[in-house]
């Protein structure tokens, strides 16, 4: 299997995009992903694409970092240290205090 392109997108958009293919096309390891995903995704594609965009306005936050935050759904700031714990990216309480602001206006 060959890589076309590489971006970081939240596990709604990954389930999205492979729900589309028959599952015949799918190969053995796409079929254990997509399973996962199916069982453990709760946000809706238009959300998690809301979602990624509001908190890349927050500034300092990567794509990357913003799927990572969508797909884990932290509910304290100590769990977004943990997220950050390993990034050269340092966010202040009131960028914390935004992400979580965000993340509860999508949270099910």
């Amino acid at each position: 299997m060959e890589i076309k392109s590489e971006k970081p997108v939240p596990a709604a958009e990954a389930r999205n995009t492979m729900s589309k293919k028959k599952d015949d096309d799918l190969a053995y390891e796409q079929k254990i992903c997509m399973d996962f995903l199916e069982k453990n995704v709760d946000i809706n594609v238009t959300d998690a694409r809301e979602a990624m965009e509001k908190l890349q306005e927050i500034g300092r936050i990567k794509a990357r970092q913003a799927a990572v935050l969508i797909n884990i759904m932290p509910e304290e700031k100590s769990d977004i240290r943990l997220i950050f714990s390993k990034e050269r990216t340092s966010l202040s309480d009131e960028n914390m205090d935004e992400i979580l602001k965000v993340l509860d206006e999508y949270r099910e």
